[in-house]
C-alpha cells in the first residue's frame, strides 16, 4: 500500500492541475505539487491534517455530502464551486487586465480509496474560460444595444451582421461586408452562386431535414450550424434563416443571419464532456436522447436504436493491474467506439464502465448488426498491459409510447442476457 501511494504521489506530482485525497472526515492525505506552488502549503505540512484548519470558509456540510454520494455511487462527482458555494481558496498569480483575484475552479470528487472512505479530489483552473465566458456575456450585452440602432442605420448593419440574402432558389443575390470580411469571400464572386455551393450541408441530417420542411412551409427556422471559412476552418454559428413572401404569399427570396458562437460551443462542451474520455456525459446524453424522442416523425420502419455497452471483466482489470490501467481501457474503448460509430450516431459514457450509443433512422435489425460492428471492433483492440478486452451489448430500439427510462429498461435486460449467455455479444429485448 504504502509503495502504491508513493506511486500514486509521483503520479499526482506531475500532473498539470491540483490533485489531493481526502477522507470523509476531510483529512488530507495526498497533497501534489500543484496545489504546493498555487496555495504555498507544502504537502509536509497539511498531511493528516484537516482541510478545516486551513480552509475554514469551505461548506463542509455540502462538501461531505458530495463525498458520500461519490463514494456510495462509486463514480465520480462534481463540486459546485461557484462564487455563492465557493470552495478552497487559491490566489490567482497571472497577470491580466482583469480584476479577478482567485482561480474559478472547476472540481471533481472521484473514488480512490472506498474501503477507507476516501476520495480524490482534482482541481482545475478555468479562471481564462470564466474570463471569456463574461467577455462574451458583455459583447453578447453590447450587441443587443446596437441591434436598436442597425433597424436605421444600414452602414453598421452591412459592417456588423452576417447577412446573406438569396432568390427562392437559394441563389445569392446580396451579402454583408461582416459576412464577406469573416468567412473570407468577396460580395462580388458570391452574387449568382448557390448557398449550398458555399456551406455544404449533410442532406441527410435531421436538423437539415426539419429546416427544409419549415422553410417549405413558408415558416422561419432557427438554429445551430457547423460551418467552414473558406480557409477550412471551422466555426460554430447561431443562424436564423427567414422566407421573404410577396402578396399573393409566394416566396420571393430568403434571408439568413449568422452570429458566431464558436466560444460559446467551446465553453458549453467543456460542461457536457466526461474529463477522462473526452466523450459526451450522461447529462448530455439524457438531453440528446430526451430530443430524440420529442422528434415526431419515427415509424416503425424508421425509428432509432439505443445500446448500452459494458466492458467485460473490468473489475478484474482494475484489481489486477490498478485504476490507471482501467482508465486507459476506458480511454482506448472510446476511441475505437468513436471511430466505429456513425457520424450521426451519439456516443456518451454513462458511467463506470458502461458506453450508451444512439443511433438515429435504424430499425431493430440494423441496430443489431450495428453493434455487433462495434462488438467486434473492441475485440481487436489491443491495450498495453491488459492485451485484448471484450465488451457485451445490450440493444432496443423506439416503440410508440417509450421514454428513455423504458428504453433504457430494456437495453439492460439485453446486456444482462448478453452477460448470462457468455459475454463479448449482442442480445436485444423487444418488450
Amino acid at each position: 500500500m504504502i509503495d502504491t501511494l508513493d506511486h500514486c504521489n509521483i503520479v499526482f506530482d506531475s500532473l498539470e492541475n491540483g490533485t489531493l485525497v481526502v477522507d470523509e472526515e476531510c483529512t488530507v492525505w495526498s497533497w501534489n505539487k500543484w496545489l504546493e506552488i498555487n496555495t504555498g502549503i507544502v504537502s509536509e505540512e497539511i498531511i493528516g491534517k484537516n482541510l478545516k484548519e486551513y480552509y475554514p470558509e469551505l461548506d463542509y456540510k455540502g462538501f461531505q455530502r458530495k463525498i458520500r454520494t461519490t463514494l456510495r455511487l462509486a463514480t465520480p462527482t462534481f463540486y459546485d464551486a461557484s462564487l455563492s458555494n465557493r470552495f478552497i481558496t487559491i490566489p490567482r498569480n497571472k497577470v491580466t487586465t482583469s480584476l479577478l483575484t482567485t482561480m474559478q475552479l472547476q472540481v471533481t470528487i472521484s473514488p480512490y480509496i472506498p474501503t477507507l472512505k476516501r476520495v480524490m479530489i482534482t482541481i482545475n483552473d478555468i479562471s481564462d474560460l470564466h474570463e471569456l465566458k463574461m467577455t462574451l456575456q458583455h459583447r453578447m450585452v453590447e450587441i443587443a444595444k446596437l441591434n436598436n440602432v442597425l433597424k436605421q442605420d444600414k452602414q453598421i448593419i452591412d459592417a456588423n451582421l452576417m447577412i446573406v440574402k438569396t432568390d427562392c432558389g437559394c441563389l445569392i443575390t446580396d451579402t454583408t461586408e461582416a459576412f464577406c470580411h469573416f468567412f473570407g469571400y468577396e460580395n462580388e464572386k458570391l452574387v449568382g452562386r448557390s448557398l449550398s455551393s458555399i456551406f455544404v450541408a449533410n442532406k441527410h441530417e435531421t436538423e437539415f431535414l426539419l429546416m427544409k420542411d419549415l422553410l417549405q412551409k413558408k415558416q422561419k427556422w432557427s438554429g445551430e450550424m457547423e460551418l467552414h471559412k473558406q480557409n477550412g476552418e471551422q466555426v460554430w454559428m447561431d443562424a436564423v434563416i427567414s422566407p421573404y413572401l410577396d402578396e399573393t404569399n409566394e416566396i420571393v427570396s430568403y434571408t439568413a443571419i449568422y452570429h458566431d458562437i464558436t466560444d460559446k460551443k467551446r465553453i458549453e462542451l467543456l460542461s457536457v464532456t466526461d474529463p477522462l474520455t473526452k466523450l459526451y456525459n450522461r447529462q448530455k446524453f439524457d438531453e440528446v436522447c430526451e430530443q430524440m424522442l420529442m422528434r415526431k416523425h419515427w415509424t416503425s420502419v424508421n425509428t432509432f436504436g439505443l445500446i448500452i455497452v459494458d466492458v467485460d471483466y473490468f473489475k478484474k482489470v482494475n484489481d489486477t493491474y490498478g485504476h490507471q490501467i482501467g482508465d486507459a481501457v476506458l480511454i482506448t474503448m472510446a476511441d475505437t467506439l468513436t471511430k466505429a460509430i456513425r457520424t450521426s450516431d451519439i456516443l456518451a459514457r454513462w458511467g463506470g464502465e458502461e458506453f450508451v450509443i444512439l443511433l438515429p433512422d435504424v430499425d431493430m435489425e440494423k441496430a443489431i448488426h450495428a453493434a455487433d460492428k462495434y462488438r467486434q471492433a473492441i475485440e481487436q483492440m489491443n491495450v498495453p498491459k491488459v492485451g485484448t478486452i471484450t465488451a457485451s451489448f445490450g440493444v432496443a430500439v423506439f416503440s410508440y409510447g417509450d421514454t428513455q427510462e423504458t428504453m433504457m429498461h430494456r437495453a439492460d435486460r439485453g446486456l444482462y442476457r448478453a452477460k448470462e449467455n457468455g459475454r463479448n455479444r449482442v442480445e436485444s429485448v423487444l418488450s
